[in-house]
């Protein structure tokens, strides 16, 4: 009897070691997962989630400066002829879930070191990092963008490049970007910082203000009358002389100018930026004018009132260094013959 019931308690003790080494069902599993989910889900990651709102930003006090607000750091400059600046711009943000764009003011800065030394790739990070966050900036994201996002940019490589270089001033497919806000009492400032990329993206948003007035026969012939030219941004297509058919609003109300001042004669003008030869600006400039006097003569504008004469590149009437300065330089000018 004493041997039966020890071996009775011998089959109790391993069936009971079996049912502990039992391995959860598949419904467990389910359930097991979906609590351990709820469960490691932090305010950080519900917080990513949100669309993005400068009332989570938290707002600064502290004397920031005069725009761009930073500048770099002992030993390093401004690589101007890299750098660009735009008076309404635009950069992208990324919160590690969403992005989102500000515009307004915009500097893109190239660094580089004094008298061409090694670059100093963490003291640069670490120097511009602290005092961003000195003056109260807020990091919002410190890493590579996960390419499952970036590939959302483009369908292919050269997509997805085209967007980043649209929108930040450093390689953010291949290398970490620091991004950062900073809010005062009235001001909105995003900063993109790259170490590796060697770049500080700074904008200042403000709210879009329309320059572009409606181009009619009275302001145009209101500009001859007082300055004895108007200036006309006529579309054409990209390297050519056909004018685009949105464009063609503009011809109208040059012959309804022209009709209504029958001993107005005018010189039709042509000017581009300087991208590409000289030689073939100027061949350009002059192709556009007398496509516009051509135009005209369809609108049964005499051509005896009528000169087409181009100028290329020779001409500017702002920088070529920006995209907003090379938009104005490509334009039609209007003037009066005597």
């Amino acid at each position: 009897m004493k041997r039966l019931f020890f071996i009775s308690l011998v089959n109790l003790i391993i069936l009971g070691c079996n049912d502990n080494n039992k391995k959860p069902s598949e419904s467990e599993k389910v359930i097991t997962t979906k609590d351990s989910v709820k469960a490691n889900k932090t305010n950080s990651d519900i917080e990513k989630a949100k669309p993005f709102s400068w009332d989570d930003i938290e707002e600064s006090t502290a004397d920031i400066g005069a725009y761009p607000y930073i500048q770099p750091p002992k030993g390093m400059l401004v690589d101007n002829e890299y750098s660009t600046y735009y008076e309404f711009d635009k950069l992208e943000f990324f919160n590690g879930n969403s992005f989102f764009v500000l515009d307004g003011k915009v500097e893109r800065l190239k660094i580089k070191m004094e008298d061409d030394k090694e670059w100093q790739e963490y003291y640069f990070q670490k120097s511009v990092s602290d005092y961003l966050k000195s003056i109260g900036a807020q990091q919002l994201f410190d890493s590579q963008i996960p390419t499952e996002f970036t590939q959302k940019w483009g369908a292919d490589p050269n997509s997805i490049y085209e967007h980043m270089n649209e929108f930040y001033s450093g390689d953010v497919v291949n290398y970490p970007v620091s991004l950062f806000l900073l809010k005062t009492p009235n001001k909105k400032i995003g900063f993109q910082v790259s170490s590796t990329s060697r770049s500080i993206g700074i904008v200042e948003q403000k709210v879009f203000e329309q320059t572009i007035e409606k181009i009619t026969a009275n302001k145009m012939i209101n500009d001859i009358n007082t300055k004895g030219f108007t200036t006309l941004f006529i579309n054409f297509d990209t390297g050519k002389s056909r004018i685009k058919a949105e464009s063609y609003e503009v011809i109208n109300e040059i012959s309804k100018m022209l009709k209504s001042n029958p001993d107005l004669k005018i010189s039709i003008e042509g000017h581009t930026d300087d991208a590409g030869n000289p030689e073939d600006n100027m061949r350009l400039s002059e192709s556009r004018a007398q496509a516009v006097l051509l135009a005209l003569t369809d609108e049964d504008v005499e051509a005896s009132r009528l000169q087409g004469i181009g100028f290329g590149q020779t001409k500017p009437i702002e920088t070529n260094t920006t995209k907003e300065g090379k938009a104005k330089n490509r334009r039609v000018e209007l003037r009066k013959i005597d």
